[in-house]
């Protein structure tokens, strides 16, 4: 199987560290993070991991003020950065992505999804019902920015369990993508598993910033990943295309 590593604009974060300053006083970062979204080539078809974020993310007022949360990062694209355009500058029709794989329901991993109404969506139970209506909202979520209609396919990991993942849902039925429970940036957080016979990835979402962070945050996963030769790739690794190499 082959990885695509797209990324779908940039997020700037707030300088400060904690407290009321950060929110109202502190200045943008000098860096900013991309916003990557993963394209798997499976044998069964294509499958996104996560849809990146919207142009309309740049708009003023598309943020609900009263959200203190939305005030920590600065989301900077163009329409054309938006994963659809990302996708067929490759030579990819949306329409040809047959299932789009949620880590989380944040704003910058379900702002594409408008591209993928044809496609089968699977999101963790857990995530969905945290991130819907009125409770949703107070936790940060946008629920009222999601494609009207959207019945995802919600996952229960009933599966097995696999290294130091309690549980695992497959995706396809092969083996091949397995949907892991990772919370820790929600509790409702899920990563995917991707084993090939040359290489397998962990796409781990928000589960950390970079994947030189899993040792800190979740050091049972990375022992696991150096030990199994699984690649970790992450929503806002900079590095995530030079880590894919051969294979992005």
């Amino acid at each position: 199987m082959r990885i695509h590593c797209l990324v779908t604009g940039h997020v700037r974060a707030k300088a400060g560290q904690r407290g009321v300053r950060r929110y109202l006083l502190d200045d943008w970062r000098d860096e900013a993070m991309p916003v990557n979204v993963f394209l798997v080539e499976h044998p069964d078809g294509l499958c996104l991991f996560d849809a990146g974020q919207t142009a309309l993310a740049t708009a003023p007022g598309w943020f609900p003020r009263w959200q203190p949360f939305l005030r920590l990062s600065r989301f900077e694209l163009e329409p054309e950065d938006e994963v659809a355009p990302q996708l067929r500058a490759r030579g990819i029709e949306p329409r040809q992505v047959g299932r789009v794989v949620l880590s989380h329901l944040h704003t910058d991993h379900v702002g594409g999804l408008d591209a993928f109404g044809h496609a089968e969506v699977v999101v963790p139970r857990l995530e969905w019902e945290r991130a819907t209506g009125l409770g949703g909202r107070i936790r940060g979520y946008l629920p009222q920015y999601w494609p009207d209609g959207l019945e995802p396919t919600l996952v229960d990991f009933d599966g097995g369990s696999i290294g130091p993942f309690a549980s695992s849902h497959d995706v396809v039925g092969d083996g091949r993508l397995l949907l892991v429970p990772t919370p820790g940036h929600t509790p409702g957080h899920a990563a995917l598993l991707v084993r090939d016979r040359e290489r397998s990835w962990l796409l781990v979402g928000d589960l950390v910033h970079t994947a030189a962070e899993l040792e800190r945050v979740a050091p049972a996963i990375a022992e696991w990943s150096r030990a199994e030769d699984v690649g970790v790739l992450a929503a806002h690794d900079p590095s995530a295309g030079a880590l894919l190499g051969g294979t992005s």
